[in-house]
């Protein structure tokens, strides 16, 4: 018998992620640019931001070069870019004017540190886009994936913590948070099922 999958999640139906999704109208627009090892990995959180947020969608690729849904977005002078990644040039993220957020998006990578650095190495049509970084003091409370520093946080994390800066509003984004501590611990209560 075939496994049954979800429609929305696209997860299989016995984890199944939509009652954990969170209903949120974000004013600043989220788009997950996610390697393409990332779009089946059940640990992987840019489906529950992605479903949660009204302003978000997912692009999987490793070269964006040549994507014309991005091209588009980043082509239209009425758009604000930003590309959340750590580099020198980059900016922490900090509140924006009403008007100003209404006009932003911004991309958020997909993948582990290493699979990330290769698709901005590749999509050299990110190296011009204004760059974005998250304060020094945010800690994830991710565990159910490795990470090397406290300071590495999951997709759904960044992408929440950039959402608080930029609208300056904890409150708001809280259920996403919310919904993400949910997640770890269902993700975790099947790792023990499945060693039972």
């Amino acid at each position: 018998m075939s496994r049954q999958y979800c429609t929305r999640c696209q997860r299989p139906l016995v984890t199944c992620i939509c009652n954990l999704c969170s209903r949120i109208e974000n004013d600043v627009s989220v788009v997950f640019l996610q390697h393409p090892t990332e779009e089946k990995q059940a640990k992987g959180t840019a489906m529950l931001a992605h479903l949660s947020l009204q302003k978000s969608s997912i692009i999987v690729g490793e070269n964006f070069n040549d994507n014309e849904t991005l091209n588009s977005l980043i082509n239209d002078e009425d758009n604000n870019v930003l590309l959340l990644y750590p580099e020198e040039s980059a900016i922490v993220a900090s509140e924006q004017t009403n008007a100003m957020r209404k006009k932003t998006i911004i991309l958020i990578l997909d993948g582990t540190w290493k699979k990330a650095y290769r698709m901005y190495q590749l999509s050299t049509k990110l190296h011009s886009l204004n760059k974005i970084t998250l304060a020094n003091d945010i800690k994830s409370q991710y565990v159910i994936r490795k990470h090397h520093k406290d300071s590495d946080v999951s997709s759904l994390e960044a992408c929440a913590h950039a959402l608080i800066a930029l609208e300056g509003d904890n409150d708001k984004y809280a259920p996403l948070l919310d919904s993400f501590n949910k997640f770890n611990q269902f993700q975790l209560s099947l790792a023990n099922k499945n060693k039972t």
